[in-house]
């Protein structure tokens, strides 16, 4: 009883010792903290006074160096412009303006100059030197010609009303003096201030030695006025900086006082006290509770298991001695439940086996007990003998092996077998540990045939890490990069990298990485001999089971060389187009000059006559107009004509809407006087507001060649020649068709028509390319069909039968 209270008694001294120890812990760390406001206070006034000293000193020999502007250049608009060109370096300058007496003579801003500024305010009052730099008080506004200066206002004004603080320096040019005066934009210090600091607890101020208060960013503080000195301030000025606690307007501060290397100002960064502190009281009161709770918590558990010791202490000795005596065999038979484990006597019989073996095996321990453990059945007959003999003359400290076993579901697996010997109560005694490790093997296997086909594969394949630095890469990697794996492994995959994409394709590529965990596409990079090459590349992310970036795979296929014989087809094809148009072209020439005889005739009989009338002195006003007007008319058809054919020729590739009915028409109307000639009908029914996207003269192209197809194949009727053109909208589908009654297309060659150089007719009147170029139009430039079939109809009264060519083109 006595030892219980002894007990008790340490415990509620350790309580109260371990409260004062966090009591004291925690004043210590508050003034910890307070120190490191203190410094952070120090370090962001000193940085912030060394921005501000370069600025001046920076904006100080620009003000000496206008003095060679002023000498090189005596235009008031070049000087101004060049003053305009020196602000653009220096955001925190409003304005930039030179001064004659007290009148703006030049300026950055042209609506200053002609102002009058007096220099009453500006400070320090210069007493030897008059060319020092000079610092006003603040103005209200944005410049000269909008503000007010706040000296010579009576109302207040807020840190938040927008100002700027003129500063100024003599320059003496030969005999003439001049006042450089520099309108610093307030905004902007505030800006670069809060820029490098995150807290909105830190007030910035910027304060003239005079006490004159130039720019804070505390609301309620009113700029232009002198500020009470303080002793921090004094100190300040005595000793360059200093650091402490004020209180100011019945706050308390952490403020720090420094004052700038070359120029009349000082730098002062104030922390609010309380609220700086608010978060660490409030964290030293919820450490003060957890602490305490814990300490309660660890002591009454301390004392509930100190109850369980004494309670179970004489159970615990009665049960030592028996689980000493067991503890040997549970080590050896079921540590390590995932072991098939047997003991055997040195006769190879079983004296224990595990639930694990038992189960394997699918018998009961009372089946096998004092059983030879070579006559189990899950061995086969080959390995019996090996295990007999090995059991029986076993002198080794180890043996292994794999073998065979043949488990309850009469499956093979593989075991990796051990065998070994200990010592009980001066018998010897054999443990076998068997281990299944058939899905380990096939794992192996499996990853062997994976890096097999990781070795020998053709395409090109890279493994990285997730910072994309190169782990591994296969033999086609090197093959077509050059680079070997000593080369490229520990290496960035920017090494590859070419200078053919921007910044903005790699930029969506990652994107598209980091997004969906992979990216396909062409890409062109660099081998080793800095030959660029284009590739078709896969990039794939791992990640591990926590969804975080383990490695990325690249796997690569050179497609250069297809790329070089896709190019060549291409413009195999430009030229099949080109000869295809020029076909065309050649038929519309021979068609405006069947289309001009008619109107020139016109013409040059109307001049004629005119000409005649004239030379026999007959003056018929009426008639000669009459000549004139007919002469008009003809030339506009002339000038028409001409204006179809150079929108035909225009080598315009802008794909956009055009209308299908006006350019079925414009294709009828370039191809006309062959019909008439032929006595062609052509019978049209468009819908009339339809429109799709394409060129519209590689449209027309196609038009004419199926055109002059259906009039090819008219030439030898006699008559009732007719060619029907319909367009509509079926399914979301525009669909022209343009059908002839020539008797159709013969079922042998229908399959070839649209193959190049294909054709019925002869050499002097076709290449056969016309309906091969027509179809890759509407295909690749279209994405549309074209195809034909035979088709027949009846048509006033009459049956005919003929071939019928349809366009299908996506509706815009």
């Amino acid at each position: 009883m006595a030892s219980k209270i002894k007990l008790l008694l340490g415990v509620v001294f350790a309580f109260f010792i371990i409260i004062i120890s966090i009591l004291v812990s925690s004043s210590i760390l508050k003034e910890e903290a307070v120190e490191n406001y203190l410094t952070i206070s120090k370090l962001n006034a000193k940085s912030f006074s060394k921005e501000l000293n370069q600025d001046l000193a920076n904006i100080e020999q620009t003000i000496v160096n206008i003095k060679s502007i002023l000498k090189l250049d005596d235009k008031n608009e070049n000087i101004n412009k060049r003053l305009e060109e020196i602000i653009r370096a220096y955001p925190q300058i409003r304005s930039m303006n030179i001064l004659q007496g007290e009148k703006i003579k030049y300026s950055s801003n042209l609506y200053n100059i002609g102002l009058h500024i007096q220099n009453q305010n500006f400070y320090p009052k210069p007493i030897f030197d008059d060319k020092i730099l000079k610092i006003n008080t603040p103005w209200i506004g944005r410049d000269f010609i909008s503000g007010s200066d706040v000296y010579t206002q009576e109302e207040s004004f807020d840190s938040n009303t927008q100002s700027f603080i003129p500063i100024s320096k003599k320059i003496i040019l030969g005999k003439e003096e001049f006042d450089v005066i520099i309108n610093l934009n307030s905004d902007y210090f505030k800006d670069r201030f809060f820029s490098n600091i995150s807290s909105s607890e830190i007030i910035f101020e910027m304060i003239r030695l005079d006490g004159v208060l130039l720019v804070s960013t505390n609301e309620h503080r009113q700029i232009g006025k002198k500020i009470k000195r303080s002793d921090l301030l004094e100190a300040a000025i005595s000793k360059n900086q200093y650091t402490g606690i004020e209180v100011i307007d019945d706050v308390k501060y952490i403020v720090t006082y420094i004052l700038t290397d070359s120029y009349p100002l000082s730098i002062v960064v104030k922390l609010d006290f309380e609220k700086s502190l608010a978060s660490w009281n409030k964290k030293q009161y919820n450490f003060f509770i957890i602490t305490t709770v814990i300490v309660i918590l660890s002591i009454l558990i301390a004392l509930f298991f100190f109850y369980l010791y004494n309670r179970k202490k004489e159970q615990e000795l009665k049960l030592q001695k028996r689980q000493i005596q067991d503890q040997e065999k549970f080590k050896l038979l079921f540590q390590d439940s995932h072991f098939l484990a047997t003991v055997i006597d040195c006769d190879g019989k079983i004296i224990e086996m595990n639930n694990l073996a038992l189960e394997f095996l699918g018998k009961t321990f009372e089946e096998l007990n004092n059983k030879s453990f070579w006559d189990l059945q899950c061995w086969r007959e080959e390995d019996k003998e090996i295990i007999k003999e090995k059991v029986s003359n076993f002198y080794e400290r180890k043996y292994q092996d794999e073998l065979i076993a043949i488990n309850k579901f009469n499956e093979e697996r593989l075991i990796d077998f051990t065998l070994s010997s200990i010592i009980k109560e001066e018998q010897r005694l054999l443990v076998i540990i068997g281990l299944d490790i058939t899905v380990k093997r096939e794992k192996e296997n499996k990853l062997k045939q994976a890096y097999t086909v990781f070795s020998n594969t053709r395409d090109g394949i890279m493994i990285t890490d997730k910072n994309t630095t190169v782990l591994d890469v296969n033999k086609a990697f090197e093959k077509i990069t050059g680079y070997t794996k000593n080369d490229i492994v520990n290496k960035k995959v920017s090494i590859l990298k070419s200078v053919v994409h921007t910044k903005e394709f790699y930029k969506k590529m990652w994107k598209n990485i980091s997004e969906k965990g992979f990216w396909e596409g062409e890409i062109t990079n660099k081998n080793k001999n800095g030959t660029l090459f284009i590739e078709w590349l896969t990039i794939n992310t791992i990640y591990d089971e926590n969804k975080n970036v383990v490695n990325y795979i690249g796997i690569f296929s050179d497609i250069t060389e297809q790329k070089t014989r896709e190019k060549l087809l291409k413009e195999k094809d430009y030229a099949l187009f080109q000869q295809s148009k020029m076909a065309a072209m050649g038929e519309m020439i021979g068609n405006i000059a069947h289309q001009w005889r008619q109107p020139l005739s016109v013409i040059s009989t109307a001049a004629t006559g005119i000409l005649v009338q004239k030379s026999i002195g007959i003056n018929d006003p009426e008639n000669e107009e009459k000549s004139l007007n007919a002469i008009n008319r003809s030339a506009q058809y002339l000038s028409q004509t001409i204006e179809d054919f150079r929108g035909f020729l225009k080598l315009d590739k802008e794909v956009k809407l055009f209308n299908i009915s006006k350019t079925i028409n414009e294709s009828l109307s370039l191809s006309s006087m062959n019909r008439k000639n032929k006595q062609i009908t052509v019978i049209t029914n468009l819908e009339e507001e339809i429109e799709v996207y394409g060129i519209k003269n590689e449209f027309i192209q196609v038009m004419m060649n199926i055109l002059k197809n259906a009039e090819d194949a008219l030439v030898d009727k006699k008559s009732d020649k007719f060619i029907f053109i319909d367009s509509f909208l079926e399914d979301q589908k525009v669909v022209i068709k343009i059908k002839d009654n020539a008797g159709g297309i013969d079922s042998k060659i229908m399959t070839r028509v649209f193959e190049p150089y294909f054709t019925t007719k002869h050499q002097s009147q076709g290449t056969g390319i016309g309906l091969y170029m027509s179809q890759e139009i509407i295909k690749n430039h279209m994405k549309g069909k074209l195809f034909v079939e035979n088709e027949s109809f009846e048509f006033m009264s009459k049956n005919f039968t003929g071939a019928c060519f349809i366009i299908e083109l996506p509706f815009k």
